[in-house]
């Protein structure tokens, strides 16, 4: 009974460890990203699929129709915040790249009504 409750407990944890995004790319200098044109514009190529992506590109590429949904509660505290500082960076300095990633990823404006009260604040 004891090995049972053990596997039934690792079983778990690893159904829970899966309702998170990677980590792998939380390393990511977001800073230096937002700072470099080039580097910008290629993550943002790749985004509004019109361009090669890098691995951590596609991943976010992959992840964002996901985190839009869920409200982006797989994220962790840094992802949260990273992608904090890249709404409001694009918001703020590249509004007409804002506008195109929306026409990609909510063409119909249903998210932006539903995080119209938080896009407010940035």
């Amino acid at each position: 009974m004891m090995k049972f409750a053990i596997v039934l407990f690792a079983l778990a944890a690893a159904a829970a460890a899966i309702d998170v995004y990677p980590t792998k790319y939380d390393s990511i200098d977001i800073d230096a990203v937002l700072q470099n044109k080039r580097l910008f514009d290629n993550y943002l190529r790749c985004l509004l699929k019109q361009g090669s992506c890098s691995e951590e590109g596609a991943v976010l590429r992959d992840v964002i129709p996901d985190a839009l949904i869920t409200g982006c509660s797989k994220c962790n505290q840094h992802q949260k915040a990273s992608v904090e500082k890249v709404v409001r960076f694009l918001i703020k300095e590249r509004n007409s790249d804002w506008q195109k990633l929306l026409e990609v990823y909510d063409p119909q404006g249903k998210y932006q009504e539903q995080y119209a009260h938080y896009l407010h604040e940035l």
